[in-house]
């Protein structure tokens, strides 16, 4: 009995094999932990304005500093930490009217390079918010107010999730382009 030897395997082959898979598990795991970090930053949010609610109408004494705290960075992180996984799900916004007019082969080249572009310009904002983050930390830059919150770390959130989210979209568009069938 003869058995039959399995095909090489093509450059595509190797490199999902290599390059793709092991990016992509990496990057799940990051965007689990984002989407982890977002729905603590919820609950904590719901949670500060509950208590503050509480006291301000039941005992006229509000915390003065649970409204910055949420809006300098609970809400960043819940906002954007989700991006990336939106986008390995699907559940960003899409317009399909224009895709479903073109021709599937245009489409084909057309999407990949759109979502290249797009992981460009996100890599390009990431990286320009993380360089403010890092001026902000060195400078030791603050709020002015009763409470001086530190600014970085709303940068560094949105920072780490834009790089997140640029990093899906190299991904999705190797997908579409190499990976998917017709």
């Amino acid at each position: 009995m003869y058995s039959i030897p399995d095909p090489e395997p093509t450059r595509m082959q190797g490199f999902y094999r290599l390059v793709y898979r092991p990016l992509d598990r990496l990057t799940t795991l990051v965007e689990q932990g984002l989407l982890t970090l977002c729905s603590l930053a919820i609950l904590a949010a719901m949670l500060l304005t509950t208590v503050d609610v509480f006291l301000r109408y039941g005992f006229s004494r509000p915390l003065g500093w649970s409204f910055d705290f949420v809006m300098l960075y609970l809400m960043p992180a819940a906002y954007y930490m989700a991006f990336s996984y939106a986008m390995k799900i699907g559940a960003h916004l899409s317009v399909d009217f224009f895709a479903e007019a073109l021709p599937r082969r245009l489409l084909r080249v057309t999407y990949p390079v759109l979502l290249l572009l797009s992981a460009a310009l996100v890599l390009f904002i990431g990286d320009r918010i993380a360089e403010e983050a890092v001026e902000s930390f060195r400078g030791g830059e603050t709020l002015f107010g009763s409470i001086q919150w530190l600014t970085w770390p709303t940068n560094a959130i949105i920072s780490v999730s834009f790089l997140a989210l640029a990093v899906r979209l190299l991904l999705v568009a190797c997908r579409v382009a190499f990976f998917d069938e017709e």
